[in-house]
């Protein structure tokens, strides 16, 4: 049966990404060590230090409130604005204080940005795409450069610099490998229910890891919500063509490829320690060529499976895998469910929407089976390709 497939080493930029605006992971580092230079008594706080990274690529609507909340009272040193789309976005003059409601802003003082400059947000209505656009600039306080780029945009976030390719000519989503590490930094079960209200968590939509979804099954659940809207919006089933287009979009290769080097970065790495190397450092130790870190990138695959609880490995399969794939498509299902809810605009129709596919509504269109096996199918291809000895610690508990 002909099907869809889900990339993870992507030789080619993920759509809309010109391939002339993609850093090295070299200079993309640079940029990310210019950041880490700011805070210049914190940058031996790797924990710290990953939340702070990670908040100029993933911060506000929802990454605070609902998935990872630990680290909601770090401030990030740019400012944030979620925008309404146009070829050029206008916001607020940031005067130094916090984005907000209360950001001390005053009234008729804005500047203008390109677009270019700035990220999609998702958002649905009418099952239309309708996005807005997440963009970053200087406040005016800023202790390097004061208020001389009060409404530029910092390089580091320009050209969805996030992207770079990788010196073995793989492309890699490094924002994604920030957010996994932060949200494995501060782990929680996600659900909408607020922390006093947890013992009834079984009993709501829930994820019981939030690095799963801020990585790789948020990723899916992307495609999947996609496929809904679609399927809403034209009241027609999806042509395969259709499907692999949105997986592209949604969930391209290196993405995928930043959420499963979270997993393994983590496992091999002090990023939780309050007092340890800067992360720039682990980066360049586990992606630079000639470094010890690449024994662990050349068991990237298997690392991931062991830690998303694949088990025993045999050469072709895992043997729980019947297992593995009905958990975690529950834990998909819910993640669409929430993902429907909060991109939708219209707050009645994002109730009743995501209720529904929490009670296993649209199974031929959200594709819910098909995605995990596909994505299973593909670790397991790379995981073949990888050394030998590499898949020992996958054969028992």
């Amino acid at each position: 049966m002909s099907t869809f497939k889900q990339p993870i080493l992507a030789t080619l930029p993920e759509p809309h990404h010109a391939r002339q605006d993609v850093l090295t992971l070299a200079q993309f580092l640079t940029l990310l060590r210019e950041e880490e230079d700011y805070y210049d008594d914190q940058q031996g706080q790797t924990r710290l230090m990953i939340t702070r990274l990670r908040k100029i690529f993933y911060d506000q609507w929802g990454w605070n409130s609902e998935l990872i909340r630990g680290s909601a009272s770090v401030e990030n040193r740019y400012r944030v604005d979620i925008v309404a789309t146009s070829e050029t976005l206008t916001v607020p003059k940031d005067s130094g204080k916090s984005a907000g409601p209360d950001s001390g802003n005053q009234p008729g003082e804005t500047v203008t940005v390109p677009k270019s400059h700035a990220k999609p947000v998702r958002r649905y209505n009418a099952n239309e795409y309708q996005p807005k656009q997440r963009l970053v600039t200087y406040r005016a306080n800023d202790r390097v450069y004061g208020n001389t780029r009060v409404g530029q945009v910092p390089e580091i976030y320009r050209n969805d610099h996030q992207e770079v390719l990788l010196p073995e000519g793989n492309y890699c989503d490094v924002a994604h490998v920030l957010a996994g590490l932060d949200a494995a930094n501060h782990r929680q079960v996600v659900s909408p229910l607020p922390g006093f209200l947890t013992f009834l968590t079984k009993l709501v939509p829930h994820v019981d890891s939030n690095v799963d979804i801020v990585t790789w099954l948020g990723d899916i659940a992307s495609s999947s919500g996609d496929f809904l809207f679609c399927y809403l919006n034209t009241n027609r089933q999806l042509s395969l063509a259709q499907e692999q287009t949105f997986i592209d979009l949604d969930a391209p290769g290196s993405d995928m490829l930043g959420d499963i080097d979270a997993y393994v970065i983590g496992q091999h790495y002090p990023v939780s320690a309050d007092e340890g190397p800067r992360l720039t450092d682990i980066l360049a130790d586990y992606y630079l060529p000639d470094q010890p870190g690449a024994r662990h990138r050349q068991r990237r695959f298997s690392t991931f499976c062991r830690a998303i609880g694949l088990r025993d490995w045999d050469g072709t399969r895992f043997a729980n895998e019947p297992h593995w794939l009905g958990y975690y498509r529950r834990q998909l299902r819910d993640n669409v469910s929430f993902q429907v809810f909060s991109l939708t605009e219209e707050n009645l129709k994002s109730i009743w929407l995501s209720l529904g596919i929490w009670l296993n509504g649209y199974p031929d269109v959200l594709k819910l089976d098909r995605l995990l096996l596909v994505f299973l199918n593909a670790l397991k291809e790379l995981i073949k390709a990888e050394p030998t000895d590499a898949h020992d610690h996958l054969k028992t508990d």
